[in-house]
Order: C-alpha cells, then structure tokens, then sequence
C-alpha cells in the first residue's frame, strides 16, 4: 500500500529496515531496502544513529540534512513508497523537465518518500521541514530534495550525497542551512536534483564534485 508511515520518536533513533518493492540502483549497486535515520539521512545496508555528519561515512548515504534533530520534542518523520499513477506522473513530468539530456522516453514506475516535518534541531534553534524523493525506473534513478522552511542553527549540519567506496559524492557548498530552501541546482528554489544511475556504471558524472 502507500499508507505514511513514522519513525519512532527516539533520539539518533531510525525506521525499522523498510523492504523496498522496487530496488533503488544507486550508482551501480543494487539496494532492496532502505532506513529512514531521524538525523536527516537515509542508509541502505544498516541504520546509521550519527549525528555529527561524516564527509566520509563509509556506506551508501542521502543526507538531505545531516544533523543533530530530535523528534521527541515535535515534528514528524514520516515515508511511504509510491506508486499510484498520481504520484508517478508527477515525479515523471518532474524528471524530464529538470534533465533535459535524458534519452527519452522516460518513466518513473517507484517513489520513494521520506518527510521530516517541522522537526526541532536537538540545540532547540528551530525546525526544519525537508523531504527526500528516490524515483527510479529500474535503468535510471534519481534523487530530489525538497527544503522547506529550515532555521538557522550553529549545529554542525551537511547536506550530500556518497557512496560505499567514495566513488561518487556531492557536497553542498553554502555558508548556511537555511540556504538550502532558496538555491537550487534545477531553477526551483529549495529543490535540487541528481541523476545517481543510468545504467552505465562507467560513465561520467558530471554534475558532481567532491
């Protein structure tokens, strides 16, 4: 089903290992599961309680905003994985007008979602909305993150991507976290966007940096 379903409220706390229906490739290894980690990540082979963000973790790793965040005290962490017609044609248009150089046609056939909703960061600075986006179609994956309204905090944060082998990274680069909801790489404030497979493990990416 597509029902929502919410972390526990714990601290450094994560989902329960979510069984995917379709396995998400992720710069060319294939993940049948996944865990929503309440500090702003997400894993795939074991939960990660971490809170102070690793350039290098070591793991296959989406930090939408890596982070000390503490759900006890409010907000909601939730997921589902999509995939009424709805959602995926939504995500389909999404895909094609943010990669134009994708060979088409292109069709999203999962998504997967995961939301933290007005979560407080641990330091009580604020809160922060944010939600990850895993859409794949078998020979392409992509990942979206969405920032809402994210306070400003002295925390230590980070927002990237990285593989096992550190193969494949992306850091970004902005001075503060509340940033993130008004740059983007797509040309719509607080989105951003990332091609993570195509098929082709050999192939360049460019987009990247370390």
């Amino acid at each position: 089903g597509n029902g929502e379903r919410v972390t526990p409220r714990l601290d450094n706390g994560s989902s329960e290992a979510i069984k995917l229906q379709q396995p998400f490739k992720f710069f060319g290894r294939t993940h049948n599961q996944t865990f929503v980690n309440n500090n702003g990540h997400l894993t795939f082979t074991e939960p990660l309680s971490d809170y102070i963000p690793l350039l290098n973790s070591r793991r296959d790793i989406v930090a939408p905003l890596w982070t000390h965040l503490d759900n006890r005290h409010g907000g909601t962490i939730s997921y589902r994985e999509d995939t009424s017609s709805v959602v995926l044609e939504l995500v389909t248009a999404a895909v094609i007008q943010y990669f134009t150089n994708l060979p088409l046609p292109f069709t999203a056939t999962s998504v997967f979602v995961a939301t933290w909703d007005s979560v407080p960061y641990s330091s009580g600075e604020g809160v922060v909305t944010f939600q990850l986006v895993l859409i794949s179609n078998v020979v392409h994956s992509f990942i979206l993150f969405n920032y809402g309204n994210i306070a400003e905090t002295l925390q230590r944060w980070l927002a990237h991507y990285d593989t096992v082998d550190f193969a494949h990274s992306y850091n970004f680069s902005l001075s503060t976290a509340s940033e993130l909801s008004s740059n983007s790489n797509v040309n719509v404030n607080g989105r951003w966007g990332f091609h993570v497979y195509d098929g082709n493990t050999t192939k360049q990416w460019l987009h990247e940096q370390s």
